[in-house]
């Protein structure tokens, strides 16, 4: 994108490693939230419509929590979700400085989309808690259930109406968001793997038609499933001491079905880890990639053991080991992921290395050092009688003149020191007799009050 383009400038190498520093620490934040954010609003999702079908109030339950739980709130939601992803989408910006991909739209869009999926995930939240609140008050008018139809008006009869609509409206409208997300994000950090290719990834189509864009959504659902699973398990009942208000019904039924979503995807998260290896490019492949991937899998087998733990026992006593186990693994499969893009980018970020050092040397060779010497001081005493900068007198006015040297001090100040006639209409300016410090002094001035930093 264009305007991202003009925010970018080539890196040092010093710089190129604190990116991908801060890229990797992005990632960490994003993916398990993302994956919790997720899983939690489908999984409250289909247990909220199966309960209020069935009027079964467990479910209800479950769903609520689930979302209570899993997505926190709102400023969570922006400090988890969309300011590590702006935030990879920049880090992303810079490591593929004039690169012509569509990668970088792509994590734009995704994080636009994930900006719009929190504000409906989180009214999708606050839509229980209104209702908890309606439920609460019935309670306390200690009518029964044909009193309550008779006797409460017909507006809050009504707004619960709309208000189980926008439960259901928004929760949809937020998984949907979070959908394309996913989608948006798998494509654009799948295509920047294929430095090769670049030129075959212009367009969305494109990513659409692509088979690692593809699988890497796919690994991202898997991987959301796990880490919905486990947090179920690790915020009900191990963090902070879990919830509090669980009677022995309750308690069963949410470790029976975290439980089984942990293990479930945990033990298809290989599978995919597996295939997303094998579909990574040759151009991208390297030692690390093999290490990382091969800890991937290790601390993946070693958390379906927690977790097959976890559900044959019913102990929750390994599920604080578990969640935590978890991080790790998604810790190794982002180190892979980043190694192999690394390793793809390799010869272009030696191109962006390079032009950074052009740069550097360019502005080097246009600073001076004017320390103890006022430009200000020696313009007005020499300069200001033969010109001003926006009127013509014995000379051009300066703000026709001085653009001309395009910011470079030292070739103004080399001019001053041993002047030549330009304009034909004016005389040749006369040697000002500047020793170079001064000379310098006097350019870097007028350039700053030309250019209206003085």
């Amino acid at each position: 994108m264009d305007f991202l383009d003009n925010l970018v400038i080539p890196a040092t190498t010093q710089h190129l490693n604190l990116l991908k520093v801060i890229l990797v620490l992005s990632m960490l934040i994003f993916l398990p939230f993302f994956g919790m954010i997720f899983g939690g609003t489908a999984f409250s999702m289909i247990f909220n419509a199966y309960g209020r079908k069935n009027k079964n109030k467990l479910f209800i339950r479950f769903a609520k929590d689930i979302i209570d739980k899993l997505a926190i709130n709102r400023f969570v939601g922006v400090g988890l979700g969309v300011i590590p992803l702006l935030a990879i989408t920049f880090c992303y910006a810079q490591l593929m400085f004039e690169v012509k991909v569509i990668s970088v739209s792509l994590l734009f869009v995704a994080t636009l989309f994930m900006a719009l999926a929190v504000n409906f995930v989180y009214s999708f939240q606050n839509t229980f808690q209104i209702e908890l609140l309606i439920e609460t008050f019935k309670n306390i008018t200690g009518l029964d259930k044909h009193e309550l139809e008779t006797k409460i008006p017909e507006d809050i009869s009504d707004y619960e109406f709309d208000l189980k609509n926008t439960n259901s409206n928004s929760g949809l409208y937020g998984f949907v968001l979070l959908l394309l997300t996913a989608i948006f994000f798998a494509g654009g950090t799948s295509i920047a793997l294929f430095s090769d290719r670049y030129q075959d990834f212009q367009n969305i189509a494109q990513m659409f038609l692509s088979g690692a864009t593809l699988l890497n959504f796919l690994f991202i659902v898997v991987l959301s499933i796990t880490v919905t699973g486990s947090a179920i398990l690790f915020f009900f009942f191990s963090w902070q001491g879990g919830l509090y208000d669980m009677d022995a019904e309750y308690s069963n039924f949410v470790k029976k079905i975290g439980g089984n979503i942990a293990f479930t995807g945990a033990a298809i998260l290989p599978i995919f880890l597996f295939l997303s290896f094998i579909m990574m490019p040759n151009v991208s492949l390297s030692g690390s990639v093999f290490m990382y991937t091969g800890l991937a899998f290790v601390s993946i087998l070693i958390l379906c053991n927690f977790l097959y733990a976890v559900i044959k026992n019913s102990d929750m006593k390994y599920i604080g080991a578990a969640f935590y186990l978890l991080i790790l693994s998604c810790g190794f499969i982002i180190m892979k992921n980043q190694a192999a893009f690394g390793t793809a980018s390799y010869k272009h970020l030696a191109e962006i290395n390079l032009k950074a050092e052009e740069l550097e040397k360019e502005k080097k060779g246009k600073t001076v050092n004017t320390a103890g010497v006022n430009g200000e001081e020696i313009f007005t005493r020499i300069c200001s009688a033969c010109h001003k900068f926006d009127v013509k007198l014995v000379g051009p006015p300066y703000n026709q003149t001085i653009p001309t040297f395009n910011g470079d001090v030292k070739k103004l100040s080399a001019w001053i020191q041993n002047p030549t006639k330009v304009f034909p209409d004016y005389p040749a300016m006369p040697n000002p007799g500047l020793k170079p410090k001064e000379a310098d002094a006097v350019a870097q001035y007028l350039i700053e009050k030309v250019s209206g930093k003085k």
